[in-house]
């Protein structure tokens, strides 16, 4: 089957499946178990081989790579202010904070070192496919220009995004997948590239992991 006969088929959405299935089997296994790390590691491969196969080599191709990546990291950091400013209220409230603070303890069940390694690459991987290769897809089938076109995809990338984080099992986290994935869906709706998006994620993620603990210590 090559890529042009491809270009009609849903199959691309079939990482997101797999995917989700990864994290969802992820989170069952317990936060910071060794099959937790497995399976999302998996899942990260899982979204690399979509990428190769649906995605494009242009995503990082092209000049400003610098910039795009400095950029990225200070809309990631801003963006991590605005959550340290939720987590005052949410913290407060039990049913919401509880599954978070449950997931931020994965580093004290498995180790710092491979819990940062994990959420590098699994971020990498959810860069690839849900500001890549997805949209890409998508605007290949709905076959229309414009700005109210790329909203469409915009809104159909995220919310996807969306519905494979609800298998990660904590509320906050879909409301979170809905924001980082606008932002950074943005980024990479803007510049065509992935440099961006990338750092907006891994900035963001990696200050949720390392400060956002001490918003619900005990």
């Amino acid at each position: 089957m090559t890529r042009e006969s491809t270009t009609s088929s849903w199959w691309f959405l079939l990482p997101c499946v797999v995917g989700a299935l990864g994290l969802f089997c992820a989170r069952q296994a317990g936060d910071g178990s060794p099959s937790f790390y497995a399976l999302t590691v998996f899942t990260a491969c899982v979204y690399a081989a979509g990428w190769r196969f649906w995605g494009s080599r242009d995503a990082f191709a092209g000049p400003r790579a610098v910039p795009q990546t400095a950029r990225g990291v200070l809309l990631g950091a801003a963006l991590a202010v605005v959550f340290f400013a939720g987590a005052l209220v949410v913290a407060r409230i039990p049913f919401l904070a509880g599954p978070v603070a449950e997931l931020l303890d994965t580093p004290n069940q498995g180790g710092l070192a491979p819990t940062l390694a994990v959420l590098v690459i699994n971020g990498i991987g959810e860069e690839l496919v849900y500001r890549d290769m997805v949209p890409r897809q998508l605007r290949a089938r709905l076959r229309t220009d414009g700005a109210s076109a790329e909203v469409k995809v915009g809104a159909l990338s995220v919310g996807l995004y969306c519905l494979v984080t609800i298998a990660m099992g904590v509320p906050l986290l879909v409301f979170a997948a809905g924001v980082l994935g606008a932002v950074c869906y943005y980024e990479a709706s803007r510049s065509h590239r992935l440099y961006s998006s990338i750092a907006v994620h891994l900035t963001w993620s990696i200050t949720m992991l390392l400060v956002m603990p001490l918003f619900f210590a005990a």
